[in-house]
């Protein structure tokens, strides 16, 4: 998998959050789950985008079965997701450009 940016890791949390507040701020339109086609369309779009610009990580399975459970999709379920996905990559420091200097070389 290619490393990501925090430019991608920053943008795919802000995603996941304002679909999570969406769907909380509008419960009557996103609270029963699957039988309401509104839930479905945005939870298969937003699985195919996090999927698209992260890469596959296996937390969006159980984020995806549960969007579809009335109720228990107006947890931020999206939000934590993608934060279990991206934890490693958000800690790690700038990789600093290759240097052009050779290697030091050891006396033996």
């Amino acid at each position: 998998m290619k490393p990501r940016t925090r430019r991608q890791v920053w943008t795919a949390r802000a995603v996941a959050m304002s679909v999570d507040a969406l769907q909380l701020a509008l419960v009557p339109l996103f609270g029963e789950g699957v039988a309401s086609p509104a839930n479905v369309a945005i939870d298969c779009l937003l699985f195919g985008f996090l999927v698209w610009y992260l890469g596959f990580h296996v937390a969006f399975l159980p984020s995806f079965v549960a969007e579809e459970v009335p109720l228990l999709n107006l947890a931020p379920s999206w939000t934590a997701a993608v934060l279990l996905a991206t934890r490693k990559t958000a800690a790690a420091p700038a990789e600093l450009p290759p240097s052009s200097e050779p290697a030091p070389h050891r006396a033996q």
